[in-house]
């Protein structure tokens, strides 16, 4: 399962050298626009019954088309972070190559971190 909350990368390391998704041999490539995506709510969304579309029990992959950490992202982070939240029957998975700014986007209420993350 994937949730791609904003759309958009842009090479930060050595690393990002030969990222499958915004590399040089990916369909993307260039695309550095950084934009909230339609499926920003996606981890809340509902049926018509009430349920959650994505079931508990699952492993979300987190903006594995873009970074979560891209200082673009700021204003919408901490929305992101409220949903991770609210859906502790779910685990987030999150790859980074911007630690640099892990410590300093992390949530007031993160402690020794969430259980779900």
């Amino acid at each position: 399962m994937n949730w791609e909350p904003w759309s958009g990368c842009y090479k930060v390391s050595d690393g990002c050298t030969y990222c499958y998704f915004y590399g040089p041999y990916a369909k993307r490539h260039g695309q550095n626009t950084v934009q909230k995506t339609a499926e920003f709510a996606k981890p809340l969304a509902r049926t018509a019954k009430g349920a959650y579309k994505i079931r508990g029990g699952k492993i979300v992959a987190t903006c594995f088309a873009s970074d979560f950490f891209l200082a673009e992202a700021d204003r919408w982070r901490p929305e992101a972070w409220a949903m991770i939240r609210q859906r502790p029957d779910l685990n987030f998975l999150i790859l980074t190559k911007r630690i640099d700014r892990f410590l300093v986007e992390l949530p007031s209420d993160w402690g020794e971190g969430y259980d779900n993350v």
